[in-house]
């Protein structure tokens, strides 16, 4: 019974938390056979106090847990921990934390052993429900879609895009698997991978280096291992390309193929960018990796992106109604038309063979020419 309060309990929650201090309250909660573990991330909203974060474990016997937390400083400037004795002004050492589930809220209690406290109420992710985003033009054919972009007189390297094989909310693979808490990640699985890779590509990356960091898990990401990384293209015929080879062939009309166009260039306007992962507010940040060891980036004309959020489609459209702009837009094609589209596209160079240097291409591309 233990496991099944615990399901209620796991996925990531954000929310605002209220009381003597008030800001964003982010916690991330793995499921580990019948217990959780994770962390829990609170930032101020004033901006000259340190935000926190703390270690959770605990195993649920019921809707409601009391947790006994013991935070450690942020930087309230820079996403880094910072010692205890730098922080200007009284620090919780302890910090108690009830919560109650629901399935899709968490509220509870909060208080610190320096006599602050308050409230919370946080929302589950809803990264697994259908996309809220439509097309402005319904589905397209093929024909249509090659007619639009032609009218959109882009500038180049202002909007990036992105194919998917289904009108999926856009998620990164490291928030699609069971797991979401990124310090866990980042501390724990990649340095293994790092340290298993170097004799298989040759290649050392130092962790030390942010150039090098944004360059591996960039590599990991082109060869299928979970990152918090989406990969995006300046070229929309490059994203049709994507979304049409990993849609499945057996795929009928109903479901569309979907092609997302992002406007870089104002949302990086607007926005601090960040390349961190852990100890920073929610944001999703533009990235161009150096493409070390990764003979693919360049043929893609990839760039992309790293966020610590599940649901990126409500962060975007809650920045859009913010601000009152749009930079997300979306086009779904039929996917009935896959082979036409394919044909097109190999004509224009666009093709496994040329997206995917070395064996793997020739043989990805091959397979489609022989086999359909």
């Amino acid at each position: 019974m233990t496991k099944e309060f615990a399901k209620r309990f796991e996925g990531q929650w954000l929310g605002q938390f209220d009381g003597t201090n008030t800001g964003l309250a982010l916690l991330d909660l793995d499921l580990e056979e019948n217990h959780l573990m994770g962390t829990a991330y609170a930032f101020d909203n004033e901006g000259s106090i340190p935000s926190a974060a703390a270690q959770v474990n605990f195993a649920p016997r019921s809707n409601s847990v009391s947790l006994e937390l013991k935070p450690v400083p942020i930087h309230p400037v820079y996403p880094n921990l910072m010692p205890l004795e730098e922080v200007d002004g009284d620090f919780p050492k302890e910090m108690v934390l009830e919560l109650n589930a629901d399935g899709k809220s968490l509220a509870g209690r909060w208080k610190t052993d320096i006599g602050t406290s308050g409230s919370l109420n946080l929302q589950k992710s809803r990264a697994s429900e259908a996309s809220e985003v439509l097309p402005d033009e319904g589905t397209l054919s093929w024909s249509e879609f090659q007619a639009l972009v032609s009218t959109l007189e882009l500038e180049p390297y202002r909007s990036i895009f992105r194919g998917q094989s289904s009108p999926w909310r856009l998620r990164t693979s490291f928030h699609r698997t069971r797991r979401k808490d990124l310090f866990r990640y980042w501390d724990q699985d990649v340095p293994r991978v790092r340290h298993a890779s170097v004799g298989a590509i040759n290649q050392l990356f130092d962790p030390q280096i942010p150039e090098h960091n944004g360059a591996f898990m960039h590599l990991l990401q082109h060869h299928g291992y979970p990152t918090p990384l989406l990969d995006w293209t300046y070229s929309p015929y490059i994203a049709a390309f994507f979304a049409y080879s990993s849609n499945p062939s057996q795929a009928g009309a109903d479901e569309p193929v979907r092609i997302f166009m992002f406007d870089a260039k104002k949302w990086k306007s607007d926005f601090n960018q960040l390349t961190n992962m852990t100890f920073c507010r929610p944001h999703f940040s533009l990235i161009e990796p150096y493409a070390i060891g990764n003979p693919r980036a360049l043929p893609q004309q990839s760039i992309g992106t790293v966020t610590n959020l599940d649901d990126i489609e409500s962060y975007i459209r809650f920045r859009e109604k913010e601000r009152g702009t749009r930079y997300l837009r979306v086009f779904d094609l039929k996917a009935s038309e896959k082979p036409k589209a394919l044909k097109h596209l190999g004509l224009m160079g666009i093709s496994q063979g040329s997206l995917f240097p070395g064996i793997e291409g020739v043989c990805r591309e091959y397979r489609e020419r022989h086999f359909g």
